[in-house]
């Protein structure tokens, strides 16, 4: 039978022995309540009791408050002790953990592969010099900023951004899953990045390029100079994109293809890539427009890119610039350009901004104008339609098919009455694909046109 201790204040509970340890006891409201204090030494058991009433003999309410949310606390406090002393997530199963989390951002599967190389690069970083840390907690601010200083000695500032905005962002969404106090990365400020325009190509240099490939890599650059499609848009497109009894193409961009509101784009087909496709026979137009292109872009898209830029070179055309106090060389041409050159020759030949907008996918005008050009050719009369290249290397001055619309007011005198009808005409089949939405930008640029007419 356990026995109560004497000398207890009556309010105050009391302890009673059961066996060799103590127990406390107090009542609250009228209820009693009971807990082992887990030790036979009396003062410490004491001191425990103490401990739990002390809320309790508290004067007001308030009080009582503040001493419960000090022991809540001091609780939690304890607990976080004893889950660290329990293994937390371990920095090898980092972005597996990542790319299982549903609270990370929304990304392309191509995309994440390239995240888990970076943050194995870190990860064989850290192995290498700080061996101790095994898990994701152990990254301190010091180490972060000295995996920083590695990165700014070996890469450019774009990629050094890369790699701490991918770190900074995985310690935040897995703060909870690996029990992270704070995160190292967020100290680490970005560095400067200058910005870089790829230049457009002049109709020499792609009628030079054009006449230096065959098979699917002259096609594949057919595509780019008039669709002004990015390379894995090129390299990947299919059939289903491809109406030519519509003349047209209708895809919709890999790079916002994951978003909700994604929508497809319209191309017209020039006459010179309605011709080459044409050629290819109807029982092959299935699958993939270019097979072999689009299963080594999947393979790896830097093997295709360097062989492009391998194609630029022996053309006579610099690809690459290196500046003093720069680690990686800038690139100035690369397939990036030719859809630089589809925007520039179309606004110079006169097709309105929000036409060259619609067709190459730019979500506004000021992304547009980022690749427009102007060249000496724009001070002069515009012409009705880009160039013909030649992809046998030479250099047409015949001036392409209407595939792409003429301007709504032309800055040069019309050519009687054929000329006039056929301008129209190529304006009504740009706008019979556009958007409602577009339609009212168009009729708001005719509007002001006819104002200063």
């Amino acid at each position: 039978m356990a026995r109560k201790a004497k000398g207890r204040s009556k309010g105050l509970g009391t302890l009673e022995r059961k066996g060799r340890v103590w127990r406390a006891r107090w009542t609250v409201d009228g209820k009693t309540y009971t807990k082992t204090t887990g030790t036979s030494d009396r003062r410490e058991a004491e001191k425990i009791l103490a401990e739990i009433v002390a809320p309790f003999a508290a004067k007001t309410d308030a009080e009582r408050l503040q001493n419960l949310a000090v022991r809540i606390e001091g609780r939690k406090a304890e607990i976080r002790r004893y889950e660290d002393t329990k293994p937390a997530l371990a920095l090898a199963d980092g972005f597996e953990a990542y790319r299982a989390s549903a609270h990370r951002p929304d990304t392309g599967a191509r995309t994440l592969d390239d995240y888990e190389t970076q943050y194995d690069k870190f990860s064989e970083w850290v192995a290498e010099n700080y061996p101790e840390a095994v898990e994701m907690r152990h990254v301190s601010a010091e180490m972060a900023e000295q995996f920083a200083g590695h990165l700014a000695k070996t890469l450019s500032a774009n990629s050094h951004n890369k790699y701490i905005t991918l770190l900074r962002r995985m310690w935040d969404v897995l703060a909870d899953t690996a029990r992270l106090g704070s995160n190292p990365w967020k100290g680490i400020a970005k560095r400067h990045v200058a910005s870089v325009t790829k230049r457009e190509l002049t109709v020499e240099e792609l009628a030079r390029v054009c006449g230096s490939v065959t098979g699917e890599m002259r096609l594949l650059f057919a595509v780019g100079i008039y669709t002004g499609l990015r390379l894995g848009d090129c390299a990947m497109m299919e059939w289903g994109s491809i109406d030519l009894a519509r003349n047209r193409i209708m895809t919709i961009p890999r790079k916002t293809a994951r978003h909700a509101n994604g929508k497809p784009v319209i191309i017209p087909l020039h006459g010179v890539l309605a011709s080459m496709l044409a050629e290819i026979p109807p029982d092959a137009r299935t699958g993939y427009l270019l097979p072999d292109t689009a299963a080594q872009y999947l393979r790896n898209p830097s093997v295709l890119t360097n062989r492009i830029q391998r194609i630029f070179e022996r053309c006579g055309i610099v690809t690459n610039e290196k500046r003093d106090g720069e680690t990686k060389a800038r690139v100035l041409v690369g397939f990036h350009s030719l859809r630089h050159t589809f925007v520039s020759l179309s606004a110079n030949a006169g097709v309105p901004l929000a036409v060259i907008q619609s067709i190459v996918g730019h979500s506004n005008p000021a992304m547009t104008r980022h690749y427009f050009h102007e060249s000496e050719a724009a001070l002069q009369s515009a012409v009705s339609a880009l160039p013909t290249i030649s992809l046998d290397g030479t250099e047409s001055a015949e001036n392409a098919p209407a595939a792409l619309p003429a301007p709504v007011a032309a800055s040069e005198p019309a050519d009687g009455a054929d000329a006039a009808q056929g301008r129209f005409s190529a304006f009504r089949d740009a706008v019979r694909d556009m958007t409602r939405e577009e339609l009212e930008k168009a009729r708001a640029e005719i509007d002001r046109l006819l104002e200063t007419a």
